[in-house]
């Protein structure tokens, strides 16, 4: 596979991933902190799908994940960070748009993707916030964390995994500071 920095939109969107992991500012409300603080760089896909977007003279750009990252060995990685407990039906949305902007973008096949690429939510977990769950799902959460599964708790992505990509990740932001060490991913740039 031949490395995405060579592809003109991508080359001029790179960033960090904790910048890419930076949720939207709301008006009036306190900024919430990065979800990562890796200064890894990487593609950050927001950007590069409102690049493509103007391309085509489109105001509204299509629902995209926050960074694209393609490791040494060719293994890409749509990584979309989440500041408080994910929707699965708007995660699936954003991970079937941004791919159908991936694939437009690179020319490269849906079949060559399900080989390489793994789509991964990146999330803030902070046990004592209220994050709408019921007790019930509160005490399975913590039940799953203690057990030493990923917490994906209900985000229903099962279904992506080999239909459109080769895997499906869901862990908190330490989770996957520790996945990058242990994986030996470098900046891109």
């Amino acid at each position: 596979m031949n490395r995405l920095l060579d592809i003109s939109t991508f080359k001029c969107c790179t960033d960090t991933l904790q910048k890419s992991s930076m949720p939207d500012p709301v008006e009036g409300e306190v900024q919430k902190p990065a979800v990562t603080n890796s200064t890894i760089t990487a593609i950050d896909f927001d950007k590069a799908t409102e690049v493509y977007a103007k391309s085509l003279g489109k105001v509204h750009p299509p629902s995209s994940v926050d960074a694209l990252y393609q490791h040494d060995n060719g293994e890409l990685f749509f990584i979309e960070f989440k500041s408080s407990k994910p929707s699965g039906n708007e995660l699936k949305w954003k991970a079937v748009e941004g791919l159908l902007t991936f694939i437009e973008l690179t020319e490269i096949k849906r079949s060559c993707i399900r080989e390489s690429m793994t789509f991964m939510v990146v999330y803030n977990y902070n046990g004592n916030e209220n994050s709408g769950e019921t007790p019930k799902e509160k005490l399975r959460s913590l039940q799953q964390i203690r057990g030493g599964q990923h917490p994906s708790r209900g985000l229903s992505l099962g279904r992506l995994r080999h239909l459109y990509f080769k895997d499906v990740k869901a862990m908190t932001g330490s989770e996957f500071a520790s996945y990058i060490a242990e994986h030996n991913w470098k900046s891109m740039v």
